[in-house]
């Protein structure tokens, strides 16, 4: 999924919906479809959380991924009960981070 297709399914307020979103339908055929190594991953974790625009048409579904701050952002389209696509997204590209954040433990 395209940058541009990617922030067209934010509707401000995003609602963090992770403990009360009842899926529209099963993510996991399509997750397990997905080539992995191309995306440049060991494998997926569980669910980390289920943000939904504020127009309740999109849930983005966050999978994590074990590579630290990365996360495979699933887009579920509610009315369509479809998956759009997907984004890989890493929070430390995305927010300027290179691990200067972090302080080695003495």
């Amino acid at each position: 999924m395209a940058l541009q297709e990617f922030e067209a399914c934010f509707a401000q307020p995003m609602r963090n919906v992770t403990e009360s979103a009842e899926p529209v339908l099963d993510i996991w055929p399509y997750v397990d479809s997905l080539d992995l190594d191309a995306l440049g991953l060991s494998g997926l974790n569980d669910v980390q959380h289920v943000y939904r625009d504020a127009h309740e048409r999109f849930d983005q579904v966050l999978i994590g991924t074990g590579r630290f701050n990365t996360l495979l952002v699933v887009v579920v389209d509610r009315r369509l009960r479809t998956v759009l696509g997907h984004r890989l997204l890493d929070l430390n590209a995305a927010y300027g981070r290179h691990g200067d954040h972090l302080k080695p433990m003495p």
